[in-house]
């Protein structure tokens, strides 16, 4: 990948009304059950032709709300996101490369339940365009795969014809719309 002429420069804010970080699993083999955290942070910094990408996911935030118990289970449950005991999930990039035809490939550091892995996401960008109000906006959208294991996600319940009642690849889906800061 040829990377770009930087369209960047300096700090990007995360526009929270209008950003978005998702995950999406199989479930019971039939369909896809889909979630997104209310609570996110982002910003991209731009120092001498440097990208970096910082982000952040408060577990508490998931968007499962009913029932109650279904919520409880996943959101403060040892077997998933354990909010109590690990309340954020963080992204830090090592490398943000931007290609002239608009695709974007971000790798770096996935924090969940305190464990790190190394992940790469995919995407495109969008260069900073003035709004209306002569604000600057930048856009990333990302996805990458990952398989829960790897954070000691490892809850699973067999299904009657013996495969399993939950996947374990997860979807990560990032829509981030910046706001660069004066």
């Amino acid at each position: 990948m040829a990377t770009a002429v930087q369209p960047f420069a300096g700090v990007y804010e995360l526009d929270r009304n209008h950003s978005t970080i998702q995950f999406a699993i199989r479930h019971v083999q039939v369909s896809t059950f889909r979630a997104s955290f209310a609570d996110i942070d982002a910003r991209l910094t731009v120092e001498n032709d440097t990208i970096a990408l910082e982000g952040r996911a408060r577990a508490e935030s998931v968007s499962i709300a009913d029932p109650p118990e279904f919520r409880e289970h996943v959101v403060r449950g040892a077997d998933f996101f354990d909010a109590e005991t690990h309340p954020l999930t963080t992204f830090r990039s090592a490398s943000v490369e931007l290609a002239d035809d608009g695709t974007a490939a971000v790798s770096g550091e996935l924090t969940i339940r305190g464990v790190s892995r190394s992940v790469t996401a995919r995407g495109v960008y969008q260069p900073p365009l003035q709004d209306p109000f002569g604000t600057y906006r930048a856009g990333l959208e990302l996805r990458t795969k990952v398989d829960r294991r790897d954070w000691d996600m490892n809850w699973q319940m067999p299904l009657p014809d013996g495969s399993d009642a939950l996947g374990w690849e997860v979807e990560i889906t990032v829509h981030l719309e910046l706001v660069k800061k004066d």
